[in-house]
């Protein structure tokens, strides 16, 4: 099968290409119009396929309650906003729910799936804090150990490839992070209210990357520069953000972008149950939540509970409204996820002999055409 479009993104710029795709990999780039091809986009982009690493749920469910069927049906919507590999998400919830839910997500991984591929699992619960915990349920939050990564990973598999910890609830231990990195797991930092020092030590430790930058944590202050400074200042760590405009603010997600550059930036949704519901009031995994004509679903206090958004949606906000260079952006959405998990020797880039997870966008960033291992996914 061979695409071609007047703007195809590789080498960080837009050039007129052909994509050749043979057996689920790209098998040649050749120049424009060298052959006859099979799909001709004229201007829209074609892109690598969008990772979204940070990805709770939609339509009434979650990864806290997942089924093999549920899970299914979600991996078959994704290629709708453009993303071919996703990391299902886990947030505070009982830890027998939670480890069903794991379970199911490494029962289709293993049974394999239609639609959006599947990388492995995140848990960005339940080791929070109790200031910075946000939306996150305390009544179940964990200390963490490596005991209880231990039942995690049994539950799942071995699939959990990516958690989430505030390094100041270890207590200046920080052996549960040097555990993970040990058996392969990456470790970011969020929900926490940790000092510079302690996001020092834990980086120290292995910890590589930030949790949706600026939510759920200690802010930049000029004498005790907290977590937001620790993200912005180390250059070898990632940081991700959800660029929406309501979580973080547009200049806010500029001035993110310029410190982390074109590769360190990531984007995610962090959607949640109550995406691709219409606005209203909604029982959201157990709780209380409104969805907001702004995209973001609340609790009743006011609290963001996470979004609704799309992933096609956030890369087009942050170029057109904050005002991100376009390979920052896109780089977020692509590669720099891919890099981040190990997936970049066969992911996030156009590249001969990679994976054929392709992205085709128009001019206002809506999804034209996704293909998954070569497989187009929209009708």
């Amino acid at each position: 099968m061979i695409i071609q479009s007047t703007r195809v993104y590789i080498d960080e710029k837009f050039v007129p290409l052909q994509v050749e795709i043979v057996a689920g990999r790209i098998s040649q780039l050749n120049p424009y119009n060298l052959k006859r091809p099979d799909v001709d986009y004229g201007n829209c982009m074609i892109l690598p396929g969008l990772i979204d690493i940070h990805n709770h749920g939609w339509n009434r469910c979650d990864t806290n309650h997942a089924t093999p069927q549920w899970v299914n049906a979600w991996m078959r919507y994704l290629p709708s906003e453009g993303v071919t590999s996703t990391v299902p998400s886990c947030s505070c919830c009982d830890e027998p729910t939670m480890l069903a839910g794991m379970a199911a997500v490494a029962q289709v991984m293993q049974q394999g799936h239609q639609g959006t591929n599947i990388l492995g699992i995140y848990s960005e619960g339940p080791f929070v804090s109790d200031k910075y915990h946000g939306a996150q349920d305390l009544n179940y939050k964990v200390i963490p150990t490596p005991a209880v990564y231990d039942r995690y990973q049994a539950a799942c598999q071995g699939k959990l490839i990516y958690v989430m910890c505030a390094p100041e609830e270890l207590s200046g231990d920080m052996s549960f992070i040097q555990y993970c990195v040990a058996h392969g797991t990456k470790v970011a930092l969020g929900h926490t209210g940790a000092s510079f020092e302690q996001c020092a030590q834990a980086r120290a430790a292995g910890a590589v990357s930030f949790t949706h930058t600026y939510n759920g944590m200690r802010g930049l202050q000029h004498r005790e520069p907290g977590t937001v400074g620790a993200a912005m200042f180390f250059d070898d760590m990632y940081a991700e953000m959800i660029g929406d405009g309501v979580h973080v603010s547009f200049p806010a997600m500029n001035i993110l972008a310029k410190t982390k550059g074109k590769d360190r930036l990531i984007s995610v949704t962090d959607s949640v149950a109550i995406k691709g519901l219409p606005l209203g009031h909604y029982a959201e995994g157990g709780r209380e939540c409104d969805i907001c004509p702004d995209g973001v679903a609340r609790l009743a206090d006011g609290t963001i509970a996470g979004s609704a958004n799309r992933l096609n949606v956030i890369l087009g906000r942050e170029i057109t409204q904050a005002y991100i260079p376009w390979e920052t952006a896109i780089n977020s959405v692509t590669c720099n996820p891919a890099r981040l998990l190990g997936f970049s020797n066969h992911k996030g880039y156009l590249r001969e002999g990679y994976d054929a997870d392709i992205a085709v966008l128009d001019g206002q960033f809506s999804v034209v055409q996704t293909y998954v291992m070569g497989l187009a996914q929209l009708a």
